[in-house]
């Protein structure tokens, strides 16, 4: 028989593990780039490129934001967003419509050299002003994400 001693610790333990399965749950790892992002290897300033989760405070948390700065090759020049908005949180309906989770490359697309936790960042000539694609590192997920513009935001 468990003295309350036993009983309190088993309870806390079941609360630890089952607090640890939420936040596994809650998109604290869903496959998406967020945080640091490297070039050929090397690591990159996140004021040429990064991405991140949207605000929770604005009830974005579903969608993902990345920011790019065009021309790839120079420090300086326009900074551009990318929204992966398939559930419509921003409220922009055209970042909705032209998400695509399981999109074709266009013949012209070419990887970047940029890298995130196995997506690769992939551009195309023919379309790179308006749309970027997120390559997993196998090639088998290619997702297509619409360019913001002007840019979104919440306050």
């Amino acid at each position: 028989m468990l003295n309350y001693a036993d009983t309190v610790v088993k309870r806390g333990a079941g609360a630890l593990v089952l607090g640890v399965l939420l936040m596994a749950g809650c998109g604290a790892d869903d496959g998406l780039p967020t945080g640091d992002w490297r070039h050929n290897g090397a690591e990159v300033s996140a004021a040429k490129i990064e991405s991140y989760a949207g605000n929770g405070h604005c009830d974005w948390q579903e969608a993902h934001f990345l920011h790019v700065v065009r021309p790839l090759s120079g420090e300086s020049g326009q900074r551009r967003q990318f929204v992966r908005d398939p559930e419509g949180v921003t409220g922009v309906p055209e970042l909705r419509q032209g998400f695509r989770a399981d999109a074709e490359l266009p013949t012209d697309a070419a990887p970047t050299g940029y890298e995130n936790d196995g997506t690769e960042l992939w551009l195309a000539g023919s379309d790179q002003d308006v749309r970027a694609y997120l390559v997993s590192e196998s090639g088998e997920k290619v997702e297509a994400w619409p360019r913001a513009d002007p840019p979104v935001g919440c306050d």
